[in-house]
């Protein structure tokens, strides 16, 4: 009797090969699909975190305000590219297409302190009136003039969005500004710094990211500071959005925080 050796016909080759790729590509499409939901995850857990800080510290700034600056007020803050407001124009208290928010931040330490020592310098931070303002640039066009720490790279896919800028201006004075003397302060010839990422730009029925009232005369108790933000990115194409969504209607998408500025009502007029 004679015994002959078996090996595997061209067909069965060709059905285990086509069963190992078809292997190979659930398992690389499971991989991917982990990957890409990691990647959206730690996006949308960074956005939140980083939305929730900036609506913070807005708040807490505006908190010591003393004069918050009402809707309809015009303001110059130069012609910077820190300063660009989207679609161009001046920047307009209330106005809802590209909104701002300024006040006048009150110091925590006596004003008199507050004295010029150069041209650039003052003698101490802490005792200086403030003007400050919150406002969106838009993301390619600053990404395309800013530079360093100031620039936070590169994104195509999210050109149009926002950036929210924080611009500050030392007062050089030693004794506290007039209500009537605010409207000659000069608070150009400053520049803004990034504070958050992927605003979302002004849609129809979106609420403002600012919203002021402030009934004049401004007394304690009858100013009142809303921010509403919402945060959008594409990342690998998809959408990612804080807060969620919960329906089409754009006035659902933000999330909303209220501050009353404390030291209104402590200057003169």
């Amino acid at each position: 009797m004679s015994s002959r050796n078996h090996g595997f016909t061209l067909i069965e080759l060709l059905v285990a090969v086509a069963l190992a790729l078809i292997v190979l590509f659930a398992a690389s499409n499971l991989l991917i699909s982990s990957s890409s939901s990691a990647t959206n995850l730690q996006a949308r857990n960074d956005m939140a975190q980083e939305g929730q800080i900036a609506l913070n510290y807005i708040a807490a700034n505006v908190r010591e305000a003393a004069y918050v600056y009402p809707n309809g007020t015009t303001l110059n803050l130069g012609g910077g590219d820190t300063t660009r407001r989207p679609g161009g124009g001046n920047w307009v208290v209330g106005n809802s297409t590209a909104p701002i928010l300024a006040f006048i931040k009150a110091p925590r330490l006596p004003v008199a302190g507050c004295w010029k020592v150069t041209e650039n310098e003052l003698n101490d931070d802490k005792a200086c009136y403030k003007f400050v303002a919150y406002y969106p640039v838009l993301r390619s066009a600053w990404v395309a003039a800013s530079t360093g720490q100031n620039n936070p790279g590169s994104d195509l896919a999210n050109g149009e969005r926002w950036l929210l800028v924080e611009y500050r201006k030392n007062l050089p004075l030693n004794s506290p500004p007039t209500l009537t003397n605010l409207a000659g302060l000069n608070v150009a010839s400053s520049s803004g710094r990034l504070l958050l990422d992927y605003v979302q730009p002004a849609v129809p029925n979106l609420r403002p990211l600012f919203s002021v009232q402030a009934d004049s005369p401004q007394t304690p108790g009858n100013v009142r500071v809303t921010l509403n933000l919402s945060l959008s990115r594409l990342v690998e194409r998809r959408e990612i959005n804080i807060p969620a969504r919960p329906s089409p209607d754009p006035a659902t998408w933000t999330q909303t925080l209220s501050a009353a500025p404390r030291n209104i009502g402590t200057l003169a007029p």
